[in-house]
């Protein structure tokens, strides 16, 4: 009951008060006007029950009346006290009417002063309000309504101030975005020219290093080996390791390496043969282990030519001088592996030596490449690399997995 009557009174407007206040003061008065009835009219029923019996006393034909006496009383009574309620409720709703229309009056110069309020800078008159609370808080609200406008007026000043930096800012990203964009362009242009240039390049140096190594090739023939003639073929045939690195790093983007079936014993051999004169320039040898089992594999063959010439060519540049590198190939049911073992010094982080650029012997010759690209390579055909580096050798292995059985590849 408590919690509706709070939701109600918290719901009333004035007018819905003044309404309920006539009611309450209308029960009222009709209570107050019954009570003084019943009196009077329990007064009139002892005076009726007495007069009766004084009639009864006297003697017969007495022109005496008792009863008409009382009754005419108890309608006067109850007619001026109905009169007198009805002026007194009249007075009372007047005078409620009067109080109840002032309070709505200064209640609605304040409800058009806060409508207005947020629009502009209005203030309630003092002299326009009847009571003193409502003047008082008048006071108040025009203090608030002044503090809000000029909190109003300061945020708009400040809008404005940023709205101006925003768009100040704003054209100067945008100026900067077309010299980013310029400068983009120029590089992209630059890196194209650097890439046609290396094309342009690899393409011809293919043409003189094929003359000089079938010069040799015929040299040979007719006037047998000869040590100089030697040196100058283990060196073309360094520049076409290099030749091939950078043919591929050129063309790896641009085309397809279509797999094949390879032999990778036989594969391993005839690179080892092709840099077996390197290797003896260098004081040093190869000595490989073939595969016992069957090693064929499917790969791209310029691919497996940078992984297995990259291996061979670093196990010659690091290897101490008089050693044997050793080479080998062995196969299971699932994959083939193929590793290089050779004496040299200890890697240290053989993590960062497959980022590009990186190397530990900052002395030794190469610009640190040939193991990223080896590293490229083995991601792309999912090829697992196990390093194993001590004091004693360095070893490298990589792991290829084995083909299936296909009727396309030799048995």
């Amino acid at each position: 009951m408590e919690s509706w009557l709070q939701r109600r009174l918290s719901r009333i407007s004035l007018r819905e008060l003044n309404f309920y206040t006539i009611v309450f003061i209308l029960f009222f008065t009709f209570i107050f006007s019954s009570l003084l009835i019943y009196d009077e009219y329990k007064d009139f029923l002892k005076t009726a029950q007495h007069g009766t019996e004084i009639s009864k006393n006297n003697l017969p034909g007495t022109p005496i009346s008792f009863q008409d006496l009382p009754k005419t009383r108890l309608i006067k009574v109850m007619v001026e006290i109905a009169t007198l309620a009805l002026i007194l409720f009249g007075f009372i709703v007047g005078v409620s009417k009067i109080i109840n229309t002032m309070i709505a009056r200064d209640m609605e110069r304040f409800l058009t002063f806060f409508e207005s309020a947020h629009e502009k800078e209005v203030c309630i008159l003092s002299s326009d309000l009847y009571f003193n609370e409502f003047k008082k808080m008048a006071g108040y609200a025009n203090g608030m309504a002044a503090m809000i406008y000029d909190q109003k007026e300061s945020l708009y000043t400040l809008n404005i101030s940023l709205e101006e930096r925003v768009r100040q800012k704003t054209e100067a990203l945008q100026l900067k975005n077309v010299a980013l964009e310029k400068e983009q362009k120029f590089s992209e242009g630059l890196l194209e020219s650097h890439k046609q240039f290396i094309r342009y390049a690899i393409h011809e140096t293919n043409t003189p290093l094929s003359v000089i190594m079938a010069n040799i090739e015929l040299f040979t023939m007719k006037e047998g080996r000869n040590r100089y003639l030697a040196k100058i073929e283990a060196g073309v045939k360094n520049i076409f390791s290099i030749y091939d690195d950078l043919s591929y790093l050129v063309k790896k983007d641009q085309i397809e390496y279509p797999k094949k079936a390879i032999d990778l014993g036989e594969y391993v051999a005839s690179r080892i043969e092709f840099f077996d004169e390197v290797a003896h320039f260098s004081n040093l040898s190869f000595e490989y282990i073939k595969p016992e089992f069957s090693s064929w594999i499917s790969f791209n063959e310029t691919k497996l030519q940078r992984v297995i010439d990259n291996n061979l060519t670093n196990a010659i540049k690091y290897s101490i001088s008089g050693e044997v590198i050793h080479v080998g190939v062995h196969c299971s049911m699932m994959e083939c592996a193929f590793w290089v073992q050779s004496k040299s010094e200890k890697i240290y982080n053989e993590e960062k030596i497959f980022e590009a650029y990186y190397r530990e012997r900052k002395k030794t010759d190469g610009f640190g490449l040939g193991l990223n690209l080896v590293k490229s390579i083995c991601d792309e055909e999912d090829i697992s690399i196990v390093i194993d580096s001590n004091l004693e050798f360095t070893r490298f292995e990589y792991k290829f997995k084995k083909r299936g059985m296909d009727e396309n590849f030799p048995s």
